[in-house]
């Protein structure tokens, strides 16, 4: 619908598809900016906004007084703005799962598109040099995730070791992630010595909230979390210096649980 309003300019309407959204006008001209709110938040919940047009551009922003704020630029015809809902802390198995088809190696899933979940730790400004340590969760299979293992000191390379985990802990970090509200930090307390870093995806996109963000406990959340990620790593990665094996599967000899080159745990 549209109507001729002063100077015959053409007006069209911003309708909204479910409670929450507040807007100064309900009709724009093309061309005109249009900021949408968004207020009626409940906690542990997960929301994911959109409209019904491919040509607007929807930018959206986040700010403790008033909401979700978004704006766009009004085009030749209606627009209408929609929100979806859901409870953050019931686990969703279709979010960040790898994919079905498994890949020809673990090696292959150590790249960035794969990505889920990474948790950085870093020594910064101190007398004896930085310093950094790295947990990041890849996917691999239905079930299971690549979890590699990143740390360097001033004096030597960057180390790289990898294993497999099960999927649960994935689960397990969003859920620190969830009940931490890591999406909402904003207070910028930051620490002396010490840098914190977490991404994981969220609504599709990778998300990174770091130690510069935080509350005044924040701090917790990034050990909880890591506490996760070194359990999972020291319980299925082990080198066996004086106990070797070869993959029945790729014929690669081995000194860790599972084979390096394709993935199979080592036969009992």
């Amino acid at each position: 619908m549209f109507g001729l309003f002063g100077c015959g300019k053409i007006r069209y309407n911003v309708d909204f598809d479910g409670y929450g959204f507040k807007s100064e006008k309900t009709s724009y001209a093309e061309g005109e900016e249009v900021t949408v709110i968004y207020d009626m938040i409940a906690t542990d919940t997960d929301y994911s906004f959109y409209t019904d047009s491919d040509d607007v551009r929807l930018k959206q922003d986040y700010d403790n007084d008033h909401g979700y704020i978004f704006t766009f630029t009004m085009p030749a015809h209606d627009v209408k703005l929609s929100v979806r809902s859901r409870n953050s802390m019931e686990y969703d198995p279709d979010i960040n799962e790898p994919d079905d088809e498994e890949p020809a190696s673990p090696n292959e899933c150590i790249k960035n598109e794969n990505l889920v979940f990474d948790y950085y730790e870093a020594t910064v400004a101190t007398v004896g040099g930085d310093g950094y340590d790295e947990y990041c969760l890849y996917k691999y299979t239905d079930n299971k995730l690549v979890l590699a293992c990143y740390s360097k000191t001033e004096d030597e390379d960057e180390k790289m070791n990898f294993c497999i985990v099960d999927s649960s802990v994935l689960k397990d970090c969003m859920d620190l992630v969830k009940r931490n509200k890591m999406l909402k930090w904003k207070d910028g307390r930051g620490l002396n010595g010490k840098r914190y870093v977490v991404k994981f995806m969220n609504n599709g996109e990778l998300t990174r909230v770091t130690s510069d963000d935080m509350p005044e406990n924040g701090r917790e959340a990034f050990y909880d979390i890591e506490n996760v990620l070194s359990k999972a790593w020291s319980q299925n990665y082990s080198s066996l210096d004086t106990e070797t094996w070869f993959c029945p599967n790729c014929g690669t000899k081995n000194n860790r649980k599972y084979c390096m080159e394709c993935g199979v745990e080592k036969p009992e």
